[in-house]
């Protein structure tokens, strides 16, 4: 997917050595692709064709196979995998040929650092391969049982499997009948219908990454992406790493180099030395950020609540969409988490002529918390309010305030 120039760095972070980064190019992205808990694999037995089948990897790692029972599969690529089966299997059959696929994709959790909004470890869904129905037509066809034979003898003998020469065949209706009689049947029914009818998540890439991560900055250097990813044990373990250029998506929707990613992996955005402005309009226009963020403002403002305000909106922005800022209004309290994870609480002399992003206009974040407060002549006229309010109609609140001074 990159060309050699734009890889500006392949090195394994536990050796001294250089290595290949082959995993980027697309043909070979899954060669490094390491097995492990949630995943779910097809393997294709060969001449034992009754054996291929979907292979769930369980929470210790294994997978339960036929002769060899538990296997552990965990940290394996799925060429490691063939070839260790291929060598267990030679004690039942004749030169077994075995193909280990990823039919189901566990679910993912990716780091990422440096520019981007929110950094954090972020989940995404399991991805279900597009090959899955090819897949299916792999399981051998569904054998019937004495009661089957039976009621279907006869039509049964008839029944021709279409050549995976020539799939397109005429299909009798019986021959239909005893399929979906074998479906019923067939012991992974459960997970062949999840199969055929759920959706899962889709191949998630660098973009929907940072777009999780609530876009860009206008810090973001996307020139110097660093993605580090793990290797096989099998090819000596430790990490591997690559810069990624990502100019061109944000330049011209260009998506070439918005690799996959895998569980595990981790990625950097360095810091721009001087920060473009242009930048961030041009994430959202490409999607690479989100268009609003959502706040809530409380207080004394004509209409508190939750609003959405666009991204870098400031916080006279806020105080246009909550309406005008009550009478005897104090300082504007900003509350926001921080990206260390703590909290920040921030009295703010608001001005709304105050230049976008001053300390007193400063930009708003995804989740702040905006109070108006009650200013110290406001809070005296409303405690004055509460001890008045019994004596209305008998005393004047200026001859009441006068009783109090003498």
């Amino acid at each position: 997917m990159l060309s050699p120039a734009e890889i500006a760095k392949s090195e394994n972070l536990n050796q001294t050595n250089e290595i290949n980064i082959n995993y980027i190019n697309p043909k070979k992205e899954l060669q490094d692709y390491i097995i492990d808990i949630g995943d779910n694999l097809f393997i294709n037995f060969y001449p034992a064709k009754k054996l291929s089948d979907f292979y769930a990897v369980n929470e210790e790692g294994e997978v339960f196979l036929p002769r060899l029972r538990e296997t552990n599969v965990r940290g394996l690529t799925t060429t490691e995998l063939e070839n260790f089966l291929e060598q267990k299997y030679s004690e039942f059959l004749i030169t077994p040929d075995i193909y280990v696929k990823i039919a189901v994709f566990r679910g993912i959790n990716i780091t990422v650092a440096g520019e981007v909004r929110y950094p954090g470890v972020y989940k995404f869904a399991p991805y279900k391969s597009s090959s899955i129905q090819n897949f299916l037509k792999e399981i051998p066809s569904f054998v019937p049982d004495d009661s089957d034979l039976r009621t279907y003898d006869s039509e049964f003998s008839k029944i021709k499997i279409p050549d995976s020469q020539n799939p397109i065949q005429f299909i009798p209706e019986t021959q239909n009948k005893l399929l979906n009689d074998r479906t019923k049947k067939d012991k992974n029914n459960t997970f062949i219908n999840y199969l055929e009818k759920n959706d899962e998540g889709n191949i998630t890439t660098i973009s929907d990454l940072i777009r999780k991560a609530g876009g860009i900055t206008s810090s973001s250097d996307l020139e110097r992406v660093q993605i580090i990813r793990d290797i096989p044990i099998g090819k000596g373990g430790g990490k591997k790493s690559a810069v990624i250029n990502l100019s061109a998506l944000l330049n011209d929707s260009n998506t070439t180099q918005d690799i996959r990613l895998f569980d595990g992996d981790y990625i950097f955005i360095p810091t721009l030395s001087n920060p473009s402005k242009a930048q961030v309009p041009r994430s959202i226009v490409s999607g690479l950020s989100p268009r609003f963020v959502k706040v809530n403002v409380l207080g004394r403002v004509s209409t508190p609540g939750e609003f959405m305000l666009p991204l870098e909106g400031t916080l006279s922005d806020a105080m246009d969409v909550t309406g005008p800022i009550k009478p005897l209004s104090g300082k504007v309290i900003l509350i926001r988490y921080n990206r260390d994870g703590t909290v920040s609480k921030k009295k703010i002399a608001y001005s709304a002529n105050a230049p976008r992003g001053s300390k007193r206009n400063p930009f708003i974040k995804e989740g702040d918390l905006i109070t108006v407060t009650k200013s110290v002549f406001g809070k005296t006229t409303g405690f004055i309010g509460e001890v008045t309010a019994p004596f209305f109609g008998i005393y004047s609140v200026k001859t009441l305030i006068e009783d109090f001074q003498e």
